[in-house]
């Protein structure tokens, strides 16, 4: 399984935004709420320095912004261990009875089970919170595990899914790039996207126009200057300066899947507008 979520000391990518479906993980936590009778059950990845709630069931107030500092989360330990973490007796545990969470809610019990991804290591945490102190069973614990691995499977499908629709997109850019190159090869190109960055430059620009790479590169700016007058007029023309040179003519024109195409020419020389 192959998606930019990552492990390394906790260092993670945000996939906050890939996970499309927040009430099928809140129903998860509902119903891990029901089956372990407790007060408040969270699903959620770590983003940075924060934990994000995916799912969640309770009464907390402070769960309605689904963001936690890292550092003040009981999951956090869940993280760092990186195995199942059961606490009869929050208040008196050694390892968390002073975190900001035990004591601004009178936390009881605690127990949760890290989530993996293939590769990647642990991105977060499942859990369960009881109000007052109790013995986990080792029923319970396999629950909490199983619920965990339901949820790895649903994050992989979803990231996997955003991952195939990045990968097409960017199959269609390159075959929109390959199809324009085919039909003006030997011209002066480039290809921008719709933020005008540079994607494609061809060796004509060095070849023909003497242009070196930081010329090259700066013809972004110019690409990007001109990308809304190509979305509303499907081309223009703009003659502009070159430092110690002899001035450029470009024509710009959109082309596929929100690409731009830039045909440049020396001022001197005739303006290929096809």
């Amino acid at each position: 399984m192959r998606t930019q979520v990552k492990n390394k000391n906790v260092d993670q990518t945000d996939h906050s935004n890939d996970i499309s479906n927040m009430a099928e993980f809140d129903a998860l936590a509902q119903s891990i709420t029901a089956k372990l009778n407790c007060e408040m059950s969270l699903i959620s990845i770590v983003n940075a320095d924060a934990l994000v709630a995916l799912g969640y069931s309770g009464d907390d107030p402070a769960a309605t912004g689904r963001s936690f500092q890292l550092r003040d989360t009981i999951c956090s330990k869940t993280v760092q261990v990186g195995r199942p973490l059961r606490i009869a007796d929050a208040q008196i545990d050694p390892m968390i009875c002073d975190m900001p969470a035990v004591v601004a809610h009178g936390i009881g019990a605690y127990i949760g089970a890290p989530l993996r991804l293939d590769g990647y290591g642990i991105i977060g945490a499942v859990c369960a919170v009881s109000k007052s102190a109790r013995l986990w069973q080792d029923g319970e614990v396999d629950y909490l595990i199983a619920v965990g691995d339901l949820v790895e499977s649903k994050i992989e499908r979803q990231l996997l899914r955003y991952e195939q629709k990045a990968l097409s997109v960017a199959l269609a850019e390159s075959d929109a790039i390959l199809t324009i190159l085919s039909e003006l090869e030997g011209k002066p190109l480039t290809v921008h996207n719709e933020a005008g960055d540079l994607v494609f430059a061809n060796s004509a620009l060095r070849t023909d126009l003497r242009l070196n790479t930081h010329e090259v590169l700066s013809l972004s700016k110019v690409a990007s200057d001109l990308v809304p007058e190509v979305t509303q007029n499907g081309g223009v023309d703009v003659a502009l300066p070159v430092p110690g040179q002899t001035a450029l003519n470009v024509h710009v024109s959109a082309i596929q899947n929100g690409l731009t195409l830039a045909q440049w020419s020396r001022a001197d020389s005739e303006l290929d507008s096809n």
